[in-house]
């Protein structure tokens, strides 16, 4: 199981704590209904490389689908240090997920994108959009796993 913690957030003293702490089901819930995760990678000269992307988290695992030929891919593949990052921008409040990053392909990519596709799309629109994005069976699987979150708490 993953360690959680609380970011340190400075604040004055006449500031009131925060309202609400997440344990696991509030982070399941969070997770689940944000669009977008940043994940970044480690680039080949050891700056940060962070793109956009859609994702499912399973509670112990960070699962995000890409072409092969991607540079997150690459770097995935040369360095498993992985960082993702979600936040809900009305709220202030974000989680970090770390972890060791690898790469999935070969016959089990469907299975392992299939959760990612249906968090977004009707299964019957999840289908057509998986033969797509397949066409030239080149898509893989980065799973994150995660190690330690950190988060922020509502902005209230």
């Amino acid at each position: 199981m993953p360690e959680f913690e609380t970011a340190e957030v400075r604040r004055t003293p006449a500031a009131a704590p925060p309202t609400f702490a997440f344990g696991d089901a509030q982070l399941a819930d969070f997770l689940a209904r944000m669009r977008n995760a940043i994940l970044a990678t480690v680039r080949a000269d050891g700056g940060p490389h962070a793109t956009p992307a859609w994702y499912h988290w399973d509670g112990t695992v960070v699962r995000i689908s890409s072409p092969g030929w991607t540079a997150k891919v690459s770097n995935v593949r040369r360095d498993p240090r992985g960082t993702v990052c979600v936040d809900d921008p009305l709220s202030g409040t974000y989680v970090t997920l770390f972890g060791r990053a690898e790469v999935v392909d070969g016959p089990t990519v469907r299975e392992e994108s299939w959760p990612i596709l249906c968090k977004y799309l009707h299964e019957d629109e999840a289908r057509v959009r998986w033969t797509r994005i397949n066409a030239e069976s080149d898509r893989v699987v980065i799973r994150i796993n995660v190690s330690r979150a950190v988060w922020r708490n509502a902005v209230r």
